[in-house]
């Protein structure tokens, strides 16, 4: 069986090395297309859910910025609060730290 095979291969030499040299001409110049491609998509899924994501963060701070133009005192006693740590004449403030 394996003399055939012997036989076959080196009747069809030239036709085989075409074939290979052609099928290694084709993974060279497509293969790295192909992978161009692919890397191409996955940065443009990872940048979409990048977009959304901003979109979000400008839509909360397009109402904080609102908020803050109509002088919500609220809002502004929350800020004031809660991120420069000020309370109001006579009162306490209390400070824990977490473990």
């Amino acid at each position: 069986m394996t003399q055939e095979i012997k036989k076959v291969l080196l009747r069809n030499k030239k036709p085989l090395l075409l074939a290979l040299g052609l099928a290694a001409v084709v993974v060279f110049f497509l293969g790295s297309s192909f992978l161009s491609l692919v890397h191409n998509k996955l940065e443009m899924h990872k940048l979409a859910r990048q977009s959304v994501e901003l979109d979000k963060q400008h839509e909360e701070l397009t109402a904080r910025m609102k908020r803050l133009e109509k002088q919500d005192l609220g809002y502004i006693e929350e800020i004031a609060r809660t991120q420069y740590n000020m309370v109001n004449p006579g009162e306490i403030q209390f400070r824990f730290t977490e473990k």
